[in-house]
């Protein structure tokens, strides 16, 4: 099967340490009940929990932008629990999933919609599975032999950085048919699956950069497209199918096969059908949401603020965004050099279309600062309620967490009240007192345009000269 060489990556000492410990897990695993090692996967869940407030603090922000962003302490507290809980008990079964036997494998893994599945893949037509990271997703490497029509079965995957631990895995995947192509092999026996017919898995929810960024559960995040180009390159021949699994009791998981994704007339173009695969992925992880693995940075923000969109890609974030890419400006504390700021606000507000901006100020620049094109909302950073405060009220919160924090004002004191609002990712000027705990800087000096993104050609006029450009 043809794969980039995998000898020519050296193994490092910590690489045997790490396969030999994962040996000995699978060891352990395969003389115990799947059961058992649910059950232990939910103490280890309880462990990390309790001790991993950071993986706290990504899952309560994912489930607001999931479930409902006005969700607060006791019952995001609740909910966060039983994800990680939840979470890690299918992570630790997802390893016993490829140990079972066929036996064990059939009284604990239930199958639906395999004929729908086998029928739109025989005959030359190639299903292209939309898989979520939910439940025990490994289940999908063992379902192979179901199919007995389908000449190929394969799935996308991302490779490990430990070459043994990347051998192991991928001999244990593809030891019951299913074949595994990763990134760095690139699409050549992709699209010939495509062109040739078969089954082939695809992760999809997973953020991406180089992607294209559209709505996810309502707030624009950077997506795949590969399954919309497999699907085009089937030339009339392909199918979409969202494909998940959801855990169903102690042990058990059903996985549902039979989802196939109707694309509207006229959907045609990879936005277009790259949304169409987002909405029925939401459809599939809202029916069981705490199976979702929310423990990553699924919306993540990089220094691609103003991702480049077509106007099409524009039309489709417009209609399905229901949560705001949301920046906090902190003004300067010069009222001089808060005016020279309005055209960097404006330029913010629009730079994409789900950008919100709020100001936070001075009491004395709250007149300017309310009469300015793109502002939002505003926070005084002097007034009797405090700036953590403010941001709590409903009228701030419920618009969902917070993206970026601008500092071109304020000091260590402002600074801590904005950290209970994690994950953001700050940006300020390179001499700020606070600077070397900014993802970016920026430089000021005598050039007069300012760029919002590092990955963006068009420049913004800054009426004063001590601006900046942005320094990478």
């Amino acid at each position: 099967m043809p794969r980039t060489d995998n000898q020519n990556r050296k193994a490092h000492l910590k690489h045997y340490f790490s396969y030999c410990f994962y040996k000995f897990i699978c060891i352990f695993m395969k003389m115990t009940d799947v059961r058992v090692v649910a059950i232990m996967g939910r103490i280890v869940g309880y462990l990390v929990w309790a001790f991993a407030g950071k993986r706290r603090c990504i899952v309560a922000r994912n489930l607001r932008i999931v479930v409902d962003p006005t969700l607060r302490a006791g019952q995001l507290s609740s909910m966060v629990r039983r994800n990680i809980v939840r979470t890690t008990m299918n992570l630790a079964c997802s390893m016993k999933t490829g140990l079972m036997k066929e036996r064990e494998f059939k009284r604990f893994i239930h199958v639906e919609g395999a004929d729908i599945f086998e029928r739109c893949g025989s005959n030359g037509h190639t299903v292209v599975s939309c898989i979520p990271h939910a439940g025990n997703w490994e289940a999908l490497a063992r379902i192979r032999p179901l199919f007995h029509r389908i000449p190929r079965f394969a799935s996308m995957y991302r490779r490990l950085s430990n070459p043994l631990l990347e051998d192991f895995i991928y001999k244990s995947r593809t030891r019951y048919g299913c074949e595994m192509y990763s990134k760095e092999d690139g699409l050549r026996e992709v699209l010939k699956l495509a062109h040739g017919g078969g089954l082939l898995g695809v992760l999809s929810d997973q953020f991406t950069a180089e992607g294209i960024y559209l709505p996810y559960f309502g707030k624009v995040t950077g997506v795949t497209p590969l399954p919309a180009i497999i699907y085009k390159r089937c030339k009339g021949k392909g199918h979409l199918f969202s494909v998940f699994t959801r855990n169903t009791s102690l042990g058990h998981w059903d996985t549902v096969l039979g989802r196939e994704i109707r694309l509207p007339e006229g959907c045609e173009s990879l936005p277009d059908i790259t949304m169409q695969v987002n909405l029925a992925l939401e459809k599939c992880q809202n029916e069981h949401i705490l199976d979702g693995l929310w423990m990553h940075h699924r919306w993540k923000t990089t220094l691609n603020i103003a991702p480049e969109m077509d106007e099409n890609t524009r039309a489709i974030v417009r209609q399905h965004t229901r949560l705001p890419f949301r920046m906090i400006v902190v003004s300067p504390d010069n009222i001089e050099e808060a005016r020279a700021l309005a055209p960097v606000v404006r330029a913010l507000s629009n730079c994409r279309p789900d950008a919100q901006v709020i100001v936070t100020c001075l009491s004395n620049q709250e007149t300017f600062w309310s009469k300015t094109d793109g502002v939002h909302r505003m926070i005084l950073s002097d007034a009797e309620m405090s700036v953590s405060k403010q941001l709590e009220e409903d009228a701030i919160y419920n618009d969902g967490p917070f993206d970026v924090l601008f500092m071109f004002g304020g000091g260590r004191a402002l600074w801590r009240q904005f950290q209970g609002i994690f994950p953001v990712y700050t940006i300020g000027w390179e001499d700020h007192p606070l600077a070397k705990r900014f993802r970016l800087h920026y430089r000021r000096g005598a050039d007069c345009t300012f760029r919002i993104s590092p990955h963006t050609t068009e420049e913004y006029e800054a009426n004063f000269k001590w601006f900046h450009n942005i320094n990478v």
